[in-house]
């Protein structure tokens, strides 16, 4: 699903793409995509004048796109030492702290995440959380239980299949609203404080270089008029 907003500039399309993740980036009822950093993405065309398109697709294909094409932009992907050697990185669209979420009537005895690997450990396969739990000792073989999407990571949540989910916090209510899950019934276990937590607008080295920099001080322009802020809070993500 693509949503076009044609501005005038240059002739060269921007796309953002991103996965299906409100309330950040997904689609409404009607197929466009909606949430708070299309909004901030709107924005940022709005200012630099750029003619740009906004799409939700797999998070796979999303960093195919990105990787493959110079004129792609992921809209959030979180930022790594390893990933900002490669990628260019052209400022944070939001903070997401990392937690293990279980439910509330289950009680867990945990000090970090070595002591967590006494139970099952689910988050999504692919993301980077799999490959942080993995350096942390963690194994598919034991108590790593990995999933494509996050409805089924919830549902097996609540089934008893997995006894914690890594994810961040900020997302949580209305992902469980959407499945039709209580999320009154969850509640944050242990604190991730060593897992990343920003999320940047990010793409490849090839990406134009005049357009990042017009992108760079757009967004810094929009924070410092409080109108990013304005657009979290509209979300509740403040």
């Amino acid at each position: 699903m693509v949503a076009l907003i044609p501005l005038s500039g240059h002739t060269t399309t921007i796309r953002f793409v991103a996965e299906d993740l409100p309330p950040y980036h997904y689609l409404d009822p009607t197929g466009k995509p909606t949430g708070a950093l299309v909004e901030v993405a709107r924005q940022l065309l709005a200012q630099t004048g750029l003619q740009g398109q906004i799409e939700i697709m797999p998070m796979a294909r999303a960093l195919h796109e990105m990787r493959a094409k110079d004129n792609t932009l992921l809209l959030s992907w979180l930022k790594t030492p390893e990933r900002a050697q490669n990628y260019r990185f052209l400022g944070v669209m939001c903070h997401a702290q990392a937690y293990l979420i279980g439910l509330k009537d289950r009680t867990f005895s945990l000090q970090d995440l070595n002591s967590a690997r006494q139970h099952r450990v689910s988050t999504i396969r692919g993301y980077y959380s799999e490959r942080f739990l993995r350096a942390a000792g963690y194994s598919e073989d034991h108590e790593l239980v990995l999933v494509s999407h996050y409805q089924t990571l919830w549902h097996m949540l609540f089934k008893g299949r997995t006894d914690l989910v890594l994810t961040n916090a900020q997302t949580i209510n209305k992902e469980l609203s959407a499945l039709g899950l209580p999320a009154e019934q969850v509640e944050r276990k242990l604190a991730v404080s060593a897992f990343p937590s920003e999320l940047h607008l990010a793409t490849s080295l090839d990406f134009n270089q005049q357009q990042a920099d017009q992108l760079m001080s757009a967004l810094a322009s929009l924070k410092d008029s409080g109108k990013y802020q304005q657009i979290l809070s509209q979300w509740q993500l403040n």
